[in-house]
Formats: C-alpha cells, structure tokens, sequence
C-alpha cells in the first residue's frame, strides 16, 4: 500500500511540475501579456441626402401634402393618390404637378362645396403661365386632374390645399416639364 502511495505523490508531482515547466524553461511566455491595442475604425459619415426646402421636391416618395408644384410623378393613377414619387422630369413619368395652392386661410370660412371648387380649380389649373405652350403643343391628348378638399368635415380640419396635375389621356408617359420657363431679366 506504501508504494501504491507513493506512487500517487510522484504522478501529482510530475504533473504538477508539467503544467508549470513553459513558465520554468521560457519565463516571458508565462507572464501574462498584455492584450494587443485595437485602434478603432472611424466609422465613415454618412453622405447627407440632398434636400430641397424651395420649389418642386427631390426625386423620392412624399405624402399628397407634401407636394409643391412642378413635380413630375411616376407612376401615376389619379390626382387622390396618398403617396407619389417624384421622378426627374427628363425621364418618362406619367404625370405633373403643374399648380397648387389654398382655397382660403380664414377658419371661419363655410365650405364652399365640391361643385364651386371644382369651378374654381378648372380656371386655376388651366391659367395662362401654368405651362409650356411648347410641351403642351407636343401633347395633344393631355388632360389635367385636380385634389381639393372634398367634405365639410376635411374643410373644418384646415385641409384647404389643392394641387393640379397634368397627363395624358392615353396614359402614355410624358417627358419634359410643363412648368413655364423661367423669365431672366
């Protein structure tokens, strides 16, 4: 029993002097190394994306009020869309914001009803300097469509916006821009 303790004593030793020989024959590996300094990446700034605070919106998608006017819109189904995307006017698109404005800033003002602003917007949208009689003359089955506020209820809330869009009639793509050139003095 002696020698089975013994022996006992002398493989604890060994492995106890094997787990620490590295740090006996080479003392600088076994000393605890610092870990390596990481030099952080600068994160790149993201390139601002251009905005326009004036005149017709960047290409992109915008809600109905936030239209301006001059924005060409692809694709395009009816003036009463919620969304629109703009587009450049040099490619095809399928129609135009060529007007836009408010039919009354006084809250107190009754609503007029569909049918007087619907007389109102077919002078307003086809007033003269709301297009290029050049584009209009290239076009001869272009049509215009209006948004306005149609209920008492839309009125009373102070939606009293509303925006003329030019397209064609066979629903082929326009190209260009009906806006008026502009005068350089």
């Amino acid at each position: 029993m002696a020698a089975g303790a013994l022996a006992l004593i002398v493989l604890a030793g060994l492995f106890f002097a094997g787990t620490r020989l590295p740090g006996i024959l080479n003392p600088g590996a076994a000393a605890p190394t610092a870990a390596p300094s990481v030099t952080p990446t600068p994160t790149p700034t993201p390139t601002p994306v251009p905005t326009s605070t004036s005149g017709p919106q960047l290409a992109g998608t915008f809600e109905w009020f936030d239209l301006r006017g001059g924005e060409c819109i692809a694709p395009y189904t009816s003036a009463w869309q919620q969304r629109f995307t703009v587009v450049d006017c040099a490619a095809p698109h399928g129609a135009q914001v060529v007007g836009t404005g408010t039919l009354g800033v006084d809250p107190a003002l009754a609503f007029p009803g569909q049918a007087a602003i619907a007389l109102d917007l077919n002078l307003l949208c086809q007033q003269g300097g709301t297009f290029s009689a050049a584009l209009l003359g290239a076009y001869p089955d272009v049509v215009w469509q209006a948004s306005y506020p149609v209920s008492e209820t839309q009125w009373q809330a102070g939606q009293r916006s509303w925006y003329c869009f030019a397209s064609r009639s066979s629903s082929l793509p326009l190209v260009g821009s009906f806006a008026p050139p502009a005068l350089t003095g």
